[in-house]
Parts: structure tokens; sequence; C-alpha cells
């Protein structure tokens, strides 16, 4: 399908969702007018929520095929697949949970716009149930410097770090599946907090942060550590983003959009 014909199948003709759609292509893959009219769709409420202009970068893993799946949304970054991924279409990638997992190429120091060392996020939707010690995404440099997330440990808290010491949410999670998130805002009072589905899950107490961001690659089902991939997870992941922290009403449209992009693939938890 022609450019033209693609702008006249989609709602609004958003630029941003061509782009996206053009750089697929590109990169050797495909997207039906379907799939764009959704994605157009996701896209303009975003733009509407102001989340938009808040998330540095989007990974919609659940792509018709494995290069859509790789191609991020809004920066256009083409993830690598390193020890073959299991990919399932309008359903994500999933980690072997050793060796497996994927090098999203977005680099916080390097590529972030709306995200500071003060000030940063980062949320994942997870499509199975899993109470073990893994990452669902993330990196980690120092003990005070690194973004990862944990969806559900053993202990049934959602975990991980944003620019702090590691912690666990206050409060129990039931499930690992669904939309989970870790942010840092500086104001006030440099709070920590955790989301489930669109609701905080209360603000621990975090130890020391730090403001520099880290230097190297967010990975997806597993977290960096110098390159290595750490607490690897088997969760198929189908979908993450990445950028500056969310107001609450913001949390709660933005889990809406992204719930409402899985149920029009039928990938919905």
């Amino acid at each position: 399908m022609n450019a033209r014909a693609h702008l006249l199948a989609i709602p609004s003709g958003d630029a941003a969702a061509l782009a996206w759609q053009a750089s697929v292509v590109a990169n050797g893959g495909t997207v039906s007018a379907g799939r764009l009219a959704i994605v157009d769709t996701f896209i303009v409420a975003e733009k509407a929520a102001g989340t938009w202009a808040l998330t540095d970068d989007y990974w919609p893993l659940w792509g018709e095929d494995a290069i859509g799946g790789l191609t991020s949304l809004k920066q256009r970054r083409l993830a690598t697949a390193v020890n073959v991924p299991t990919f399932t279409a309008d359903r994500g990638y999933a980690g072997n949970g050793t060796t497996s997992y994927l090098s999203t190429g977005f680099i916080q120091s390097v590529h972030s716009v709306a995200m500071s060392g003060a000030n940063l996020r980062l949320a994942v939707y997870q499509r199975d149930n899993l109470a073990v010690n893994t990452s669902a995404a993330g990196v980690n440099e120092a003990a005070t410097r690194g973004l990862f997330l944990r969806t559900r440990g053993t202990t049934n808290f959602l975990g991980g770090q944003a620019n702090c010491t590691s912690v666990n949410s206050t409060a129990t999670v039931a499930t690992s599946a669904g939309w989970s998130a870790v942010s840092r805002t500086s104001t006030p009072g440099n709070l920590l907090q955790f989301w489930k589905n669109g609701a905080t899950i209360t603000t621990p107490v975090p130890g020391t942060f730090t403001a520099s961001l880290p230097t190297t690659t967010i990975f997806i089902c597993a977290h960096n550590v110098a390159g290595t991939p750490t607490t690897p997870s088997t969760a198929q992941i189908a979908f993450g983003c990445i950028g500056a922290s969310l107001s609450s009403a913001q949390e709660a449209a933005q889990y809406t959009n992204v719930q409402a992009w899985a149920t029009a693939i039928g990938a919905n938890v």
C-alpha cells in the first residue's frame, strides 16, 4: 500500500504514525493498514493526554512481525534481538531466562529528551504472571545510577531502581501481568513511585539519589550491567516506554491508551 493509501486508511493521518510505518518498512518489516490505524489512534490519545511529550520512546514489541516489534515508535530506533528471544506476533518477546534479551539501543545519557537524572520513568506491559526476582527491563551502572523494573518478585512486591538505591514497593501485587511502572520526580521531595495498571501502589522511602543518567543501553527481558544481561527473565514483554515521570492523571491515561492497543490486537491481560 502506498503512503497516500495508508494516509486515507488511518483516522487522523498523524505524521508520527506514518513515520514509524516508513521506518518499519525500511527495516524490512510490514505494517498493515489496520495496525497503522491502531498506532495512529494510540499516538493521538497520547498527545491529548500530554504523555507523548513526556515519553522519550516506546517499544511496541507486540508487532505484526519481528521487525515491527523491534522498531521503536517515537525515536524509531531498531532494537537488537540477542541470542534469539522468542517473538510471537501480536504478543511480544520473551527471553530464555539466561542469555537471550533485547538490546534497545536507547542510552539515557545520549537519547533522553524529556527525561533527566532527577526525573525519569520506565514502564512495561507484561503478559504473564511470574513471581521471580528477574528484570523486565533496565540498566544499572552503580548503586544509585540506573533504571530497571521488576514486575513481581518472589515476595510479591513490584521493585526496581530510578537513579536511587534499589527498593521494593510497600504494597504487594497479585500478578506481574499488566502495566507496571517505576518513576522518580525531584520535586517535591525526590519521590520514588511504583505504579500498577495506572494507579500508584505507594511511595517507598528511597536511599541515596544520583542525578546523572546511565551511559549504556536499556535491555528488555533483563537489565544491563556492563553489557551483561542481569537477572534475565522468561516473561513475555509486549510493550514498554521510557521518559520523564507522569502525573497521576497521566499515569491512568497512558495505561488506558496502552490497554486499548492491547485489546485491539487481542493481547490484553
